[in-house]
């Protein structure tokens, strides 16, 4: 059984407990970017996909004026997979239209400043997601083998 002055001595053992810890209510800055970049090497096992084709770079139909623009077309290699992409853009937004090369079934990232957003990838390799109008980041994860991740600025 506690008595009263047992109890008065924890409250004040708690409210100093309380001030000493006030004092490091933030963390420091130092601490916090060590923290962020230690985040940024979850994904070290992934592998970086190669852009081995781009039709904005690649395409010498790209360079002739026409009246609607022709789709974006990208392909990406990793590990014996290539990722096949191409972005349509017209009056409804912008769309990503994908394929797995050989086809894999798995779950596609589409990562933005606004969030994640996840797409399913079905038993031919075929994804379809609609893009926000700022850079995407793509991460593809399989049900089998290592994580394919690659960079992309879709503009």
């Amino acid at each position: 059984m506690t008595g009263p002055v047992e109890r008065a001595d924890d409250d004040v053992l708690l409210g100093q407990l309380g001030e000493a810890l006030r004092m490091y209510d933030e963390p420091p800055a130092d601490v916090v970017t060590a923290a962020k970049d230690l985040f940024t090497w979850r994904t070290i096992d992934a592998e970086l996909a190669a852009l081995t084709f781009d039709s904005l770079l690649d395409d010498e139909r790209a360079a002739v004026r026409s009246t609607s623009a022709p789709p974006r077309v990208l392909t990406f290699e990793a590990h014996g997979l290539t990722v096949e992409l191409e972005v349509e853009t017209g009056p409804a937004g912008r769309r990503l239209l994908g394929q797995l090369v050989p086809p894999v079934v798995g779950e596609l990232d589409l990562d933005t400043a606004a969030g994640t957003q996840r797409v399913s990838v079905d038993e031919m390799g075929r994804f379809v997601a609609d893009l926000p109008d700022e850079p995407q980041r793509i991460v593809l994860r399989l049900t089998a083998g290592p994580s394919v991740v690659t960079m992309v600025a879709v503009l």
